[in-house]
């Protein structure tokens, strides 16, 4: 009986580093996927600009029937930056009118490329007047 009355001891200290490292453990889950959701939002977010920008070059096509070049637009969408850019592709006979095609491409970035909250979309559509 005298021998074992430091065992009681040796198993609570078994049962506290196992509930320590189970506690730290889901504290590191929490994290990633606290991450995994902001980033995730900021994705929709980059998209949403990116199709704003898109949205605007086909307006400035269709309402002034040219291209706009490049032009860097700075939507109220979260500090992304939006970069539109039109190319006029080429032109074909449509029933005797002449239809110019213009190529839009829009890119839409958050932060810094090398950071760890860097997010950045492109779209590009083909459109002719």
């Amino acid at each position: 009986m005298m021998y074992q009355k430091g065992i009681t001891l040796v198993g609570a200290i078994f049962v506290l580093i196992i509930v320590s490292l189970l506690g730290q453990y889901l504290i590191k889950i929490t994290g990633v996927q606290r991450q995994t959701s902001i980033m995730t939002l900021q994705s929709a977010r980059a998209y949403q600009a990116a199709n704003a920008g898109i949205e605007w070059g086909i307006d400035r096509v269709v309402n002034s029937a040219s291209c706009v070049g490049s032009t860097e637009l700075t939507p109220d969408i979260g500090n992304f930056t939006t970069t539109v850019l039109c190319n006029t592709v080429g032109t074909y006979n449509e029933d005797g009118t002449e239809v110019t095609i213009y190529q839009i491409t829009t890119e839409s970035e958050y932060g810094s490329y090398g950071q760890i909250d860097y997010v950045s979309r492109e779209l590009e559509t083909i459109i002719h007047d």
